[in-house]
């Protein structure tokens, strides 16, 4: 397959040799293996410049930084669609490692930058395919009748997508196989419109919290990182933070994995520079009360990771730490501040609405997922006699 004269510039040949077809509704789809590297990237820019505003966990610079430090552990391919003999669409397809259903070990495939062992991964959300809004579906039809030519694989993953894009194409997908998670977020925009202070934006008792937090440390300092350097010394207090207190719970913590510390560090010289992450801590005189990373995403800030300093009394560090950086969101106009997927407490009263993201899975009639599936049954079965006997005593 050859892709020449696409934005009126030249783009590197692809090779047939390493390349399955599928052509669905005038749609032509071929997907080649990573020895077509770097061609494929050339093309991910060719067809990033089609588009307006470009999803981070799709774009050129994300997806090749994560097959630079990911790539030797997770095998990859590209998926690359034409039309009028012209790309319009690509993504990365990658096939999981140390991936388990249950006890089960599980052969999966995944879209996007996912598939890699728990203790590395980076956590995708917000994931997205680099495709027309209006093309999505075909592309998934074609992706789908190209993928079942592969025997090997158990289920597909679609990690970390927003819920109405992942259900606009239709996927077989069963119930069990279908996770729909809120992510809550602090509407700025909606502040800025109704000309309010970010703080009237929180419920009561986190409005009265959040004061006397601020009363009683006394005079806090916020810093945004605005070079590598300084976003370079906030990761590193950041990473501090974080790994002391998942290890003193007895976790290893994110940072635990070199790999994942690497990937960031080289996002930190990429995506700092161009405004796509942002770092920010809270000091109290000398001493760090919290830093937090966020990624920016077509004008919305995902709060990535954290670090904080340990509870005192009733002071909240990481709450301060969270309430100073929207503040600061604020003032730079960004629209919203996302805390990912997740419902907790401290989600919950910091945020004003919430999106939804979805994990979901296309399986195949392996007899693996139908004894597991059968155990859980009757686990949950057993659970309920045991609850209901409960209440009879």
């Amino acid at each position: 397959m050859t892709l020449l004269d696409c934005s009126h510039q030249t783009i590197d040949t692809l090779s047939n040799a390493s390349a399955t077809q599928e052509t669905t509704q005038a749609l032509s789809l071929a997907q080649y293996d990573s020895s077509q590297r770097a061609a494929c990237l050339e093309v991910w820019k060719t067809v990033e410049a089609q588009f307006p505003e470009v999803p981070l966990m799709c774009s050129h610079v994300w997806t090749s930084t994560w097959i630079e430090y990911f790539g030797d552990l997770v095998p990859y391919s590209f998926v690359v669609a034409t039309k009028d003999n012209a790309p319009c669409g690509i993504c990365l397809v990658t096939e999981g490692v140390a991936q388990f259903d249950g006890p089960l070990s599980v052969n999966t495939l995944h879209l996007g930058t996912a598939g890699e062992p728990a203790s590395d991964s980076a956590c995708v959300e917000y994931n997205a395919l680099l495709v027309p809004t209006e093309l999505q579906s075909a592309f998934m039809q074609g992706l789908m009748e190209l993928l079942e030519k592969n025997k090997n694989w158990d289920a597909i993953h679609f990690d970390g997508f927003a819920s109405d894009e992942l259900e606009a194409w239709n996927l077989p997908v069963s119930e069990e196989g279908f996770r729909k998670i809120e992510s809550r977020y602090f509407d700025l925009k909606l502040i800025r419109e109704e000309e309010r202070e970010v703080i009237s934006g929180f419920g009561y008792s986190t409005r009265k919290n959040l004061r006397k937090n601020m009363k009683s440390y006394g005079d806090l300092n916020g810093q945004w990182a605005e070079s590598v350097a300084e976003a370079e010394d906030i990761f590193a207090n950041l990473v501090e933070l974080h790994q002391a207190r998942w290890q003193k719970e007895g976790e290893p913590g994110s940072y635990a994995s070199q790999r994942f510390t690497d990937f960031h560090k080289a996002l930190i010289q990429k995506l700092v520079p161009s405004g796509q992450m942002g770092l920010f801590r809270v000091k109290l005189g000398d001493d760090i009360i919290g830093c937090v990373q966020v990624l920016i995403d077509r004008n919305r800030v995902l709060c990535y990771q954290g670090g904080s300093a340990e509870y005192r009394g009733k002071l909240s560090p990481g709450v301060i730490a969270d309430y100073l950086c929207i503040e600061e969101c604020f003032r730079r106009g960004f629209d919203a501040y996302d805390f990912l997927a997740g419902n907790s407490h401290h989600k919950q009263k910091m945020s004003t609405h919430h999106s939804y993201l979805t994990w979901a899975q296309v399986k195949r009639p392996r007899w693996k997922f139908t004894a597991l599936n059968t155990l859980r049954k009757i686990k949950q079965t057993m659970q309920l006699i045991q609850k209901s006997n409960a209440d009879e005593e």
